[in-house]
Order: C-alpha cells, then sequence, then structure tokens
C-alpha cells in the first residue's frame, strides 16, 4: 500500500486479494482509517505459495521498514554468543549471523545480557575470546585472563586440542539448554580421576560442576518433568507492544526475554505475533512452541520455519497446567516491562510533543511551562477556577494553584475565568518558579476570547490557546480557523493532559467547597 508520494506505507498478504482490499474500506478503528487516508495506490505481487509469500512479505518489511507494520523498537541486530570451529574454537559476541561458519546461540535481547552470560560461562568453561593464532611451534606467555581461571590459555599449550574441544562442546550442550548432561558428565569424569588417583584432574572437575550447579540454581524449576519448549505472551499499550519469550529447558526456565514492538495499525494478538515471528523467525529455537493467541496462518508459519531454520516445530496455545503457569509468567513480565519502558521513555515524548508544539503554534522557543485553567460551578453557584502547571511536559503540582470566585455573581464562566486569569497575574506571578510559555484553555473560541481580553489588559508575554473537547479543536491567538491535530499525534495528548488534569483539579475543588455550602444550609 502507497502514499501519494509512492512512500510504501504497509506491507501485507492475502490468499484473496479483493477479499482483503475491501477489508479496508470500512475500518473499524482509527489507526487503521489514517492508514486508508493515506492510501494511495495498491500494488501487488503474486506468488506460488503460502510459505513464498510470507518470505516476500518478511524481505520487504525488512527492506523498506513501512510504518504500518509491526516493528520492533530500536529495531536492530540482535547479538548472538558464537562459537568458531577452529582448531581451538573462541567464544565470540557477534550482531550478524555469517555463513555457516561456527555456531550461533541466541539471539540476547541486547549487548549487556550477552556480555553477563559470558562471563559467568568462562568461569566455568574457560574457552578463549582472543584472536591469537595458535601454532603448535610457537608458545607465548599467558595472558591475565588464564591466571583470573577465565582461559586455559591454549596459546601457551596450557591444555591438549582434545582436552580443549573437550570444554567447548560441554559449553555448547549447555548452551543448547542440556546443563543435566554436563552435569552427569563432570560427575563421571571426577569419579573416573579419583580411581585414578589423579586428584588434581578430580579437583578441577569438581571446581567446575559447583560452577555449573551454581549457574542452574538460578535458573528457576517449574518441572520435575523432562519437559522443553518456548512460549510467547503479547501485552499492548496504544501504538507499543511487549512480546515476552519464556524458553524452558528441561524442566527450568533458562531466560525469559522482552522485545518491545511498535504496533500502528489495530490488529488482533494473534496477527501482531504472527509478524513477529515472520520477521524474526530465529527467536523459535524449539521444537514446541506456546502461543498466548491462535494464529491466523499457523501451518504456513510452521512450513515458513521448516524451510529458513531447517526443523519441523508445533505451534499450539497453553492447556495444560505448566504451561498455563508459564503463560501467567510470561504475562507479568510482558506487562512490567512494557510499562517501565513507557514510563522511561516519557522524558523523549515529551520532548517531542513540545517541539511539535513549538512548531504547530510558531513560538521562539520551546514550550517549557504550560499552565491549563479551568473552571467549575452549577449555575454560577461556589464558582470555582483552577490552574494547573506542567513544567517539561509532566505534571508539576507544588505550582499548581486554586481560585474561589469572588467578584463574579451568577452563570458567566468567562467572566469568572477573566477574574481567575486576572488575579493570577497581578498578586500571583512572584511566588511561581517562571512566567507561562503557553496559557492553555478548557473550551472553546468564547473561553480564547475572554483570555485574550486579559492579556492585552495586563500586556503579557505569552501564547494562549484553548482547545474545545467534542472535536479535539484547538483554537489561537491571531488565527480564525481552528487547528485540528491527529488523534494520535503526541502533541495534542500532551494537550489533553493538561486539559484534563485543569478539569479534574477545577472539580475536586469544586465538590469540596459545594459539600461545605450544602452542610452550612443545612
Amino acid at each position: 500500500m502507497k502514499g501519494i508520494k509512492g512512500e510504501i506505507l504497509y506491507v501485507g498478504k492475502a490468499n484473496i486479494l479483493k477479499k482483503r482490499v475491501q477489508s479496508y474500506l470500512r475500518p473499524s478503528d482509527p489507526k487503521t482509517t489514517v492508514l486508508v487516508k493515506k492510501i494511495k495506490t495498491v500494488d501487488f505481487i503474486v506468488v506460488n505459495s503460502g510459505s513464498e509469500a510470507l518470505l516476500l512479505e518478511s524481505n520487504l518489511i525488512k527492506k523498506y521498514k513501512p510504518w504500518f507494520n509491526i516493528v520492533l523498537v530500536d529495531d536492530v541486530n540482535y547479538p548472538y554468543i558464537k562459537i568458531t570451529d577452529e582448531k581451538y574454537p573462541r567464544l565470540l559476541k557477534v550482531y550478524r549471523r555469517r555463513g555457516k561458519n561456527g555456531e550461533y546461540f541466541g539471539p540476547f535481547p541486547h549487548g549487556k545480557a550477552i556480555q553477563l552470560s559470558i562471563r559467568a560461562l568462562r568461569k566455568v568453561f574457560p574457552v578463549r575470546t582472543c584472536n591469537i593464532k595458535i601454532t603448535d611451534g610457537k608458545k607465548i606467555e599467558p595472558c591475565l585472563l588464564y591466571h583470573m581461571g577465565l582461559c586455559s590459555a591454549p596459546c601457551a599449550h596450557k591444555i591438549t586440542a582434545k582436552e580443549y574441544n573437550k570444554i567447548v562442546g560441554s559449553l555448547k550442550l549447555f548452551l543448547r539448554g542440556e546443563g543435566d548432561k554436563i552435569v552427569e558428565t563432570f560427575r563421571k569424569e571426577m569419579e573416573k580421576a579419583k580411581n585414578d588417583l589423579d586428584f588434581e584432574k578430580a579437583t578441577i572437575f569438581r571446581d567446575e560442576l559447583k560452577g555449573i550447579l551454581s549457574i542452574l540454581e538460578k535458573q528457576r524449576v517449574v518441572s520435575e518433568k523432562n519437559v522443553s519448549f518456548d512460549l510467547f505472551a503479547l501485552k499492548i499499550e496504544k501504538e507499543l507492544g511487549c512480546i515476552t519469550e519464556v524458553s524452558v529447558r528441561n524442566g527450568r526456565i533458562i531466560y525469559s526475554y522482552p522485545f518491545i514492538l511498535n504496533v500502528p495499525v489495530q490488529k488482533e494478538k494473534g496477527e501482531i505475533m504472527q509478524e513477529f515471528f515472520l520477521m524474526h523467525p530465529f527467536h523459535l529455537n524449539s521444537s514446541k512452541i506456546y502461543v498466548e493467541s491462535v494464529l491466523p496462518d499457523k501451518e504456513l508459519i510452521k512450513e515458513f520455519v521448516k524451510e529458513t531454520k531447517g526443523f519441523k516445530i508445533q505451534i499450539a496455545t497453553p492447556r495444560g497446567k505448566l504451561q498455563k503457569n508459564i503463560l501467567s509468567v510470561a504475562q507479568e513480565n510482558a506487562s512490567t516491562h512494557l510499562k517501565n519502558y513507557i514510563e522511561k521513555h516519557k522524558g523523549s515524548r515529551n520532548k517531542k510533543a513540545l517541539n511539535g508544539l513549538r512548531d504547530i503554534f510558531h513560538l521562539k522557543e520551546l514550550p517549557m511551562r504550560i499552565e491549563g485553567y479551568d473552571i467549575s460551578n452549577i449555575s454560577g453557584k461556589d464558582a470555582v477556577g483552577s490552574m494547573v502547571v506542567f513544567t517539561e511536559g509532566k505534571p508539576d503540582k507544588n505550582e499548581y494553584r486554586k481560585f474561589r470566585i469572588k467578584y463574579v455573581e451568577g452563570p458567566n464562566d468567562y467572566a469568572m475565568l477573566k477574574e481567575v486569569l486576572f488575579r493570577r497575574f497581578k498578586n500571583d506571578s512572584a511566588s511561581f518558579k517562571r512566567d507561562p510559555d503557553i496559557i492553555l484553555i478548557d473550551g472553546g473560541k468564547g473561553q480564547l476570547s475572554a483570555a485574550m481580553k486579559i492579556k492585552k489588559l495586563m500586556e503579557l508575554k505569552v501564547f494562549v490557546a484553548s482547545i474545545a473537547k467534542k472535536e479535539e479543536l484547538i483554537f489561537v491567538e491571531g488565527r480564525r480557523e481552528p487547528i485540528k491535530l491527529s488523534r494520535d499525534s503526541e502533541e495534542l495528548m500532551l494537550l489533553q493532559r493538561v486539559r484534563d488534569e485543569s478539569h479534574r483539579f477545577a472539580k475536586a475543588y469544586f465538590q469540596k467547597v459545594h459539600k461545605k455550602s450544602m452542610l452550612k444550609e443545612a
């Protein structure tokens, strides 16, 4: 689906193209409505099979990164652990799978996670990470890592190639989730060394066994049975989603990774999950996959994975007690990670909104302080006004003020608003951190006009706007026609937060005043 300039907005697939296009003619949600309004042309490519369609869809999305497709936030190449296939293999952190040279494990969600994993593993499996060329005839002095027990120093011939590759083999088993097998092997090797009276070797195996058991103890045991599977859960909030993958190997949770996605178009959970697998099939590392919601084209995904990864998978929704318990863990993790991500990135979203408001309102500086005003009363009785302050896009509650209307009688909201603004700027300015960059009134043209009269009377250097609730139109000084922003825009959402907070604050104060008034009358 292409826009007016030929830009690619969305890539999808369909068995029956006519039906798929018709489904967009009556969009059932605001986000799809926005997409449809932008579409100028629809191009199509005919392929021979469903799996070929999935592969093409995946490649086109990766190539063009259309805004309306599901895309991982900060979508970069995920890091892997790679074990090279040299005579003395190396343990590396890499960001791309290149060819068939060596064996890859992962991917991991970020570099820090992989760094911590490598650090823990090398204490047990002292495999080299350097790029020194090792030759049989050349012996060099071992580095500090050898003395720290993090490398077995094959470069200094402190270990034979056979013994070294035995360690590498154990490391590979562990990375595949076969920790129990290694424990059994190490126990047998330790007993053999004891029987052979090779106590030094037995001590080495004992220490390595302790290290392995220490790592395994940190992995949560969820079943006494030898079960292995991957489970995926999804949490969505507005335009963001979090898919959490929980991997169980031999009855233990070996890891749980979150993936944050942009979800710009309203879709069912199964569709989002399917698109995630399509874009990132390397996350399907087990023959048994459990998903929170049914995938629309489960058989096609299975066929796609078989062609791209070379093994068969089963896909099902969780039904047994164990799977449902793991689903609960995954859902809780997805919810927590998404909440933390949103909280962490609030600042950048607010900055984006402030930059947008500066451009929309043609301001010279960023509107670092926005003051919101509202009036609350019943037919003029117990009338109050509120002033809320947002500093750098966030509520600044120490700066809030409430006003009991003193000089206006009867139902006249415009006059009440004038009184509140006049009192705010006549007597109170010195008690605030700074003057506002924007005054935002809850209301339409009438409220804007009332505020402008106070601005002129008091010669205020501030931008004045009002926001009307029904259609969310923004009226601004010096412009006849209102501004209508996209419902999904950060700028409108910030103005709405200011407006809603001023309304809440005014209403809460009115209820308090009105209650006291009623008690006096009683």
